[in-house]
């Protein structure tokens, strides 16, 4: 069988634009395969304020970095808001080691409501983050503090919090509901900060991933009238958990349920089990031992 000459180019032909297309498409997927990986290496957008609780007539600054500047894009954009209204916004210039800061005067009109505002900052639709504060028309009191947790039977932990308009008068652990009730004294609003130490409450999946607390008021120690509230989870390390609460005015009592609360036997108790437990072998050893005499 004789195969002409340009059947043979047309094969030829065939083969090459086939290579250069597998080639293309693989190209493309390195190429793919690469930009998240690029992205993913990037340090994030960090944003910082200047302070947690601001009152009438402070002045905000909000301040950080990006982990990478962009010549076509020279801007970031800012925005304050309360829930979902938009308070103020800013576009600034970023420098040019990725730095920038912009302050915000908080005697504006629009700055009329007690509570927890939310700072987001915009860079990319990839780049992006928020971070939140505390806001009060009046002065109010703010008080840093640990409040020790009972454990039964096994001596204390430390509640690290921070109050706003408050403080903790008392906080009680209840291992049946997985829980810590907490007390506080008269208010008219204002707002709660937990650090919660994993190793003695947390709360987590099934799949070991963490879960949401729940966090229940009330203005009474009265179960049924306790009511659910939405809580923001400031910050997740492997020691702590930290949330902030907003607390409504003569809200009193705060129950935050977890999944996880500190054994009820603690080490002190394993230990003191463990050496009961040997003194009482060691004695019923020698009450219930006979010696064997030889015969004479």
């Amino acid at each position: 069988m004789k195969i002409s000459k340009g059947h043979i180019e047309n094969k030829l032909n065939f083969a090459v634009k086939n290579t250069n297309i597998f080639l293309i498409l693989a190209i493309a997927v390195i190429v793919a395969g690469t930009i998240p990986i690029f992205a993913e290496a990037l340090d994030p957008l960090t944003v910082t304020l200047s302070k947690d609780v601001y009152n009438k007539g402070d002045v905000l600054v909000v301040f950080g970095s990006v982990p990478i500047v962009f010549t076509e894009i020279p801007e970031l954009t800012i925005q304050i808001l309360f829930e979902e209204q938009l308070i103020d916004v800013a576009q600034i210039k970023i420098a040019k080691d990725g730095t920038f800061a912009k302050d915000f005067n908080t005697n504006a009109e629009k700055w009329s409501r007690d509570g927890q505002y939310t700072a987001k900052v915009f860079y990319t639709d990839e780049i992006f983050t928020e971070t939140y504060f505390q806001f009060f028309q009046n002065i109010v009191t703010e008080t840093s503090s640990v409040f020790p947790i009972d454990i039964p039977n096994s001596g204390t932990f430390d509640l690290e919090y921070t109050a706003t308009g408050f403080d903790i008068k008392d906080a009680k652990l209840n291992q049946d509901r997985y829980s810590i009730l907490i007390e506080i004294t008269e208010n008219s609003g204002g707002n709660l900060v937990l650090k919660l130490p994993r190793e003695s409450f947390d709360s987590k999946l099934s799949s070991g991933t963490d879960e949401i607390f729940i966090v229940l008021v009330s203005k009474d120690n009265e179960s049924d009238n306790f009511i659910e509230v939405q809580i923001t989870e400031i910050e997740k390390t492997d020691d702590y958990r930290t949330i902030s609460i907003q607390i409504e005015e003569e809200e009193k009592f705060i129950e935050v349920i977890g999944t996880y609360v500190i054994p009820e036997f603690g080490s002190i108790v394993i230990m003191i089990l463990l050496v009961a437990i040997t003194s009482a072998i060691v004695i019923s050893k020698n009450k219930f031992s006979f010696h064997l005499y030889p015969k004479i």
